[in-house]
């Protein structure tokens, strides 16, 4: 009698271990991946250079790269950074055994060692500041709720123009960002500003020390436009590459002045973190060592998890499926190689607005980099979307 009323058990048994050991797979997992969200993805942190390149051997023009940064083969323009200088590199010429050769010209310093040297594969091919692209610039302060903010302003004339063009870097990014774009505005009599926001080095912080991908940034942009508004400027464009994109958006749904804007240029716009956040769990091993990636399922759960632990809100940061209408035209440049966020959020949002965005896809470019792609076609279309406003 016993016998059987411990076999009719059992099931129960079983089935209770089952639930508590998926009750701890899901909470323990989904706390464990919300703190990467965190670490990954919402705590700011400064730019960093990677010295995963190695120069292998520079014959005359050309200089012959190896490393493990697989960006060194891809097509179009990029520059590498070395302890003491800056060179500029052009597209690939060849692909051997020994590493991947490409022109090079010193820019800045000092040449590198004739011996194997590390260097950064860099593709924001300018190295410090605008006048490194031939353009005068000045440093100006405006004013957000959270304190004084650094940008450069770079004026297209001797007077300022009426139509300013406000760029706002990407996530873990900073102003050199922008500077490949930057001689365009300046041919077609636009005006830029380009901004720090809260959370850069040099700026103050958001209050939760956090990045907030447009909820409280998009308060930056709007004391960008302030300034821009109050230095002359009639009309404002707006700028913004990768996570930029996230306060200006925000901002045309938010602000008072949201009036003034004309038109939106966006590189790899980052406005649906959720999105990128589901795209990278894919891509990642659940346990290391193990061909096993993180289950959808799990990376429900961690979002959720990280949106009670952080306020993250991920409806509000989605503004791929807002239901703000777009009233002013935008140009999206976007790669199909992109690896950080998702060409098909580019997709979504030019479907979500037929008649207001103008989607560029770009072969072969990876995360803002549809200009060092190509450059000639990036610039042209640029300037004749610009001139059109």
């Amino acid at each position: 009698m016993e016998l059987t009323a411990v076999k009719r058990r059992w099931p129960l048994r079983l089935a209770i271990i089952v639930m508590v050991v998926v009750a701890l797979f899901y909470v323990g997992g989904g706390w464990y991946f919300s703190g990467q969200i965190r670490s990954g993805g919402l705590e700011p942190a400064a730019p960093e250079r990677n010295f995963g390149v190695t120069i292998e051997r520079i014959d005359g023009d050309t200089v012959v790269l190896s490393g493990d940064d697989t960006a060194i083969d891809d097509p179009g323009e990029y520059s590498l950074y070395w302890d003491g200088g800056f060179g500029l590199l052009g597209d690939v010429e060849s692909i051997t055994p020994e590493g991947v050769r490409r022109p090079f010209v010193v820019a800045v310093g000092s040449p590198p060692p004739l011996t194997p040297q590390e260097v950064d594969f860099d593709s924001w091919y300018y190295p410090a500041n605008p006048g490194d692209a031939g353009l005068v610039f000045e440093d100006v302060i405006y004013s957000s709720p959270v304190g004084d903010m650094n940008a450069w302003y770079v004026p297209a004339g001797d007077l300022p123009a009426e139509t300013w063009a406000i760029h706002a870097h990407g996530w873990r990014t900073d102003r050199r960002e922008a500077i490949r774009t930057l001689p365009t505005f300046h041919g077609v009599g636009i005006d830029s500003l380009v901004i720090e926001y809260r959370n850069d080095p040099d700026a103050p912080p958001d209050p939760t020390a956090l990045y907030r991908f447009g909820r409280t940034e998009w308060q930056d942009i709007e004391g960008a436009v302030r300034y821009a508004l109050d230095h002359g400027a009639q009309r404002v464009i707006l700028v913004g590459y990768s996570t930029g994109a996230t306060g200006e958006m925000a901002f045309l749904e938010r602000s008072e002045l949201a009036g003034s804007v004309v038109g939106l240029v966006f590189d790899s716009p980052n406005i649906d973190f959720g999105r990128v956040i589901k795209t990278q769990a894919r891509d990642t091993a659940l346990i290391p060592g193990l061909p096993f990636t993180v289950p959808d399922s799990l990376t429900a759960t961690a979002m959720l998890i990280a949106d009670l632990r952080y306020d993250v809100g991920w409806r509000d940061i989605d503004y791929v499926d807002h239901d703000h209408p777009l009233t002013v035209p935008a140009l999206v440049f976007h790669g199909d190689a992109d690896g950080t966020v998702p060409l098909s959020v580019s997709e979504d949002f030019a479907k979500a607005h037929p008649d207001q965005v103008r989607l560029v896809i770009t072969a072969q470019a990876d995360h803002v980099r549809s200009w060092n792609v190509d450059r000639d076609r990036y610039e042209r279309m640029l300037s004749e979307f610009l001139t059109a406003l």
